[in-house]
């Protein structure tokens, strides 16, 4: 199971296991102990903070009566580590890990609340014999669990679990039918594989030694509830200033590091505004590395914006360029990586990334997931913002956002075929469901139960955001993050979902993040004169994208048709496959809805053919 996320560690190996007594016998860089334990961990270290050995996991306390095991960084540990030396605590390491475990011993699962980071860990306390996980707010750091022959397995990536007897590789159909109908992954506790489930984020769960599988998280945050939900009331100078002083704060802590640190550089709003501010702190003559994926294609190439940045910041920019070719030749790898369907390419770019990264000795990126979802980025939130104006009576507001919109607005909003969830039920026919005449019978009852998205019936801005954070959009962002970076020994840390910037940013009235039919004004007004004028007016959104349909429609064609065609066709038992390459030839207005139903069939199928999935 260790060995299987040998990429996530390439800088030490691990082992412990516990005796029926609690005791734990811990090694590393050797053969793991013998078995017969009643707890097993492991653990493959990426070397970040205290690069010595001093920082190999497992870890044990002074006392030896606890051992940890973890992935992730909690980015104030230096502030916990004065907090807890000021009251007798004694460290012996540079590390976060040595903090961690002494803040357990201290405050016990009350620490996960004082943590700011990222992480996914398995703490054995020796003297109750109880086993405690815990996963992040936002859930940056993956953790799954399975529980067979009464025994808990647990580990980062679904590839370890596969590793264990006797576990079943049969698909969840449910999920499959999210997939294939709508393009959502990751919205459940629920995995593709069928008895694989995703630890909650926000949680910690403790086991004891004799009942492993009553696995029952409990949380220890949750976004604000409804009465202070866009309900603060503060000016926008004032909005402003606590930004700042929130997001530099984000960025800075997301620093620490003893080896270095780059960014991913799209030539958006959120990559810049990162580099900018890193830029901004930066000793003279102190390298900073930025990736940034580009194409020959003008259409999908944003190196007039990056160049704004890389130029101001004078920052060592390095470009990948996504092509077709490629991508057919990396697919098996990307998709093995990401361990779970996917429904775009877009997500091949970041690959690109991180392995330049690594190619470039840069084992550390900072990203900008997060900030679509916490400033209301993503163009329905335009829509959503005039709905709230319309519901409370505000007519003149939402006349003069319409207005706004009209004369200067994204107008991306009127691309339907792009959006086709979240249109209305009597839209979503006809040419707009190209995917539905495709389905067998032995799957219509799981096509018929699966629903395009959320469930909630107010159009309130703040709750379409918990929303995104929580279940539809930063979940997949994060695993692909995640299995992208993790791939090629990368850490990926995101600023933007610090979670004090957003429980900030969830209480500020919508009027603040939407303005003039302009999504995330509050990151525009807060950072002029740190980010190039140009890229704060901008009104388009494009990020790390690749030509999909440009591809599907020249060289990705015959190899879906080839694998439509082909008598491996592994899910013909949920996708006519005959009627799947129809889809290929799609033309009009509504073709891309038909081409990305194509490409997700492709993926699911390769996906269950390279994992061998009962279906």
């Amino acid at each position: 199971m260790t060995r299987a996320q040998a990429h996530r560690g390439p800088d030490g190996e691990g082992f412990a296991l516990a005796d029926a007594e609690g005791r734990c016998t811990i090694v590393h860089n050797s053969p793991p102990p013998s078995s017969g334990g009643h707890l097993a961990l492991g653990h493959r270290r990426l070397a970040i903070l205290d690069t010595s050995t001093a920082g190999l996991q497992p870890m044990a306390s002074a006392e030896g009566d606890l051992a940890i095991c973890y992935n992730g960084e909690v980015y104030n540990y230096v502030e916990l580590r004065d907090e807890l030396k000021s009251s007798g605590s004694r460290f012996h390491t540079g590390t976060d890990t040595e903090v961690i475990l002494e803040a357990y011993r201290r405050w016990g699962t009350d620490a996960f609340s004082r943590f700011n980071g990222m992480w996914a860990l398995a703490i054995w306390d020796g003297r109750r014999r109880e086993l405690i996980l815990s996963r992040d707010r936002f859930g940056i750091k993956p953790l799954h669990t399975a529980c067979h022959d009464g025994a808990l397995y647990f580990s980062s990536e679904l590839k370890a679990l596969l590793q264990v007897e006797g576990l079943r590789r049969k698909l969840n159909r449910e999920r499959a039918a999210d997939f294939l109908r709508w393009g959502t992954v990751n919205h459940t506790r629920e995995t593709f594989f069928e008895g694989i489930e995703a630890f909650p984020p926000g949680h910690y769960a403790v086991l004891k030694a004799d009942a492993p599988c009553a696995l029952a998280p409990q949380p220890f945050w949750a976004p604000a509830e409804e009465s202070r939900l866009a309900a603060r009331q503060i000016g926008a100078e004032d909005a402003q200033t606590e930004f700042r002083t929130l997001f530099d704060s984000a960025v800075s802590l997301r620093l620490r590091s003893d080896v270095p640190v780059g960014a991913c550089l799209s030539g958006g709003l959120d990559s810049s505004s990162i580099v900018c501010t890193v830029a901004e702190g930066l000793p003279e003559g102190h390298r900073f590395a930025t990736f940034t994926s580009a194409s020959s294609d003008p259409a999908f190439d944003e190196r007039a914006w990056s160049d704004l940045v890389i130029k101001k910041c004078g920052a060592e920019a390095h470009t990948v360029f996504p092509e077709a070719e490629a991508f057919i030749r990396d697919l098996d790898a990307l998709i093995l990586a990401q361990e779970e369907p996917f429904p775009s390419a877009s997500i091949y770019a970041q690959y690109l990334l991180m392995k330049a990264a690594r190619a470039a000795e840069v084992p550390v990126l900072l990203d900008g997931q997060g900030a679509d979802e916490a400033l209301c980025g993503y163009r329905k939130y335009v829509v959503y913002s005039l709905l709230e104006a319309a519901k409370a009576g505000h007519w003149l507001n939402f006349l003069s956002g319409l207005g706004w919109w009209a004369a200067r607005g994204d107008k991306g909003l009127l691309k339907l075929s792009e959006g086709v969830r979240y249109l209305p039920a009597f839209m979503r026919k006809g040419q707009a469901d190209p995917m539905s005449p495709l389905v067998g019978k032995g799957f219509q009852e799981e096509w018929a139960a699966s629903r395009p998205g959320s469930g909630l019936a107010t159009y309130r801005s703040s709750e379409r955001q918990i929303d995104d954070l929580l279940r539809f959009s930063v979940p997949p962002l994060l695993r692909y993050e995640d299995r992208n970076s993790m791939a090629w020994s990368i850490e990926s840390r995101v600023p933007f979902l610090d979670y004090r910037l957003v429980e900030f940013l969830l209480e500020l009235p919508t009027s603040l993040k939407v303005s003039r039919a302009q999504t995330k004004s509050l990151l525009r007004s807060a950072l002029r004169g740190r980010v190039p004028d140009a890229i704060l007016d901008r009104r388009d959104k494009m990020g790390f994208v690749t030509p999909q349909m440009v591809w599907m429609q020249g060289p990705l064609k015959k190899i879906f048709a080839e694998a439509f065609a082909s008598p491996d066709f592994a899910i013909g038992a949920l996708i006519d496959p005959a009627k799947a390459a129809s889809l290929l030839e799609a033309k009009g207005y509504w073709a891309g809805a038909a081409l990305s139903g194509a490409f997700r069939i492709f993926i699911l199928n390769r996906w269950a053919q390279l994992h061998g999935v009962r279906i």
